[in-house]
């Protein structure tokens, strides 16, 4: 008879425990994961922090955060619980007990630019008794920017900074406009010589800045986040830069861009006689020689920088020395 008493307590105990959990498992549950740093650079570490506040009298026996992160980021310790595909799906387990707040931090390095989103959190709480899991999915709209790994100076041709002291010392009332073409000459290595001209472009703006020079950055090069083409005005102050870091963090170097003619057909509209214009681009094919020359030929101040490898020369602007370079960045 007693025995048949503890079996109906415990099975009575057991229905009220779950229908107690059903209702209040996640009320007072307040968990984010984010990154402490919004914004660095490729080669730079940043932390990986999740928070869990459980301010109530009900304790979680086992919490379970479940998210994806770019397989780019490099963690200290790779979870065996963690699976690799074209994201790293991690899976991290608690036990919560009352009014208790929990902080993990999980060191990471930023390997490739990029703009990056932990899209959606799915969380599982598990009852006093082990026996099911209760799943709530949380929505944040945190951003990583990794922005390019900067160019040394060491690695900027004379020609290139000779441009930007004429650009400085031309006066208060010249402007810089960089212009980045992301069409390739050709396929070989297309990553790597995007990303040098993402670094080039880059660079330019961030010591027209540094500068005091007015500059204004455009290019075909599609935004991971809206679809568009990125594109900035005038930068004039320190979030002006963020911003246009971010921008160029955001470039999506596999979507393909439109012709960069519309890019020049815009951009020319903004000469008023005291602009200096900046293009970058790989792509020397004819179509781009013709509607360049075509470009110059009206009379625009422009120097044309090409992103190529140390051993490829740069057919048809192998002679022009005044308006064209050649810059080597891959592997400084």
């Amino acid at each position: 008879m007693k025995l048949l008493i503890v079996l109906l307590v415990g099975i009575v105990l057991y229905f009220v425990v779950s229908i107690i959990y059903k209702r209040f498992w996640h009320k007072g549950l307040n968990i984010s994961v984010e990154f402490e740093k919004e914004a660095v650079r490729v080669g730079d570490d940043n932390n990986l922090i999740e928070k869990i506040s459980n301010d109530k009298v009900l304790p979680i026996s086992i919490l379970q955060i479940r998210f994806a992160v770019s397989k780019t980021f490099k963690f200290a310790e790779v979870k065996k619980n963690s699976a690799v595909t074209d994201q790293m799906y991690r899976s991290d387990y608690f036990s919560v007990l009352p009014y208790q707040k929990v902080t993990r931090s999980y060191p990471f390095k930023c390997t490739t630019r990029g703009c990056y989103q932990l899209a959606t959190i799915d969380v599982f709480g598990m009852d006093f008794f082990i026996s099911k899991a209760r799943r709530m999915t949380l929505k944040t709209p945190r951003l990583l920017y990794v922005l390019p790994k900067p160019i040394k100076d060491i690695n900027v041709p004379e020609s290139i900074e000779n441009v930007i002291n004429v650009i400085r010392e031309e006066g208060e009332d010249r402007k810089c406009v960089v212009l980045l073409n992301t069409e390739l000459n050709s396929m070989s290595k297309a990553d790597e010589l995007i990303e040098d001209g993402i670094r080039i472009a880059d660079y330019f703006v961030a010591r027209c800045y540094k500068d005091n020079v007015p500059v204004m950055f455009f290019t075909n090069g599609i935004d991971m986040l809206t679809g568009e083409e990125c594109r900035l005005d005038i930068v004039s102050d320190t979030d002006d830069r963020i911003s246009l870091e971010k921008t160029i963090a955001r470039i999506d170097a596999g979507k393909q861009p439109r012709p960069f003619k519309h890019i020049l057909g815009e951009a020319e509209k903004l000469d008023d006689g005291s602009t200096d214009f900046i293009v970058i681009s790989n792509n020397r094919k004819t179509d781009f020689v013709k509607i360049l020359g075509e470009f110059m030929d009206k009379g625009h101040a422009t120097k044309l920088i090409i992103p190529e490898f140390k051993n490829v020369d740069i057919t048809p602007y192998e002679d022009d020395k005044e308006k064209i370079v050649k810059w080597v960045v891959a592997n400084d």
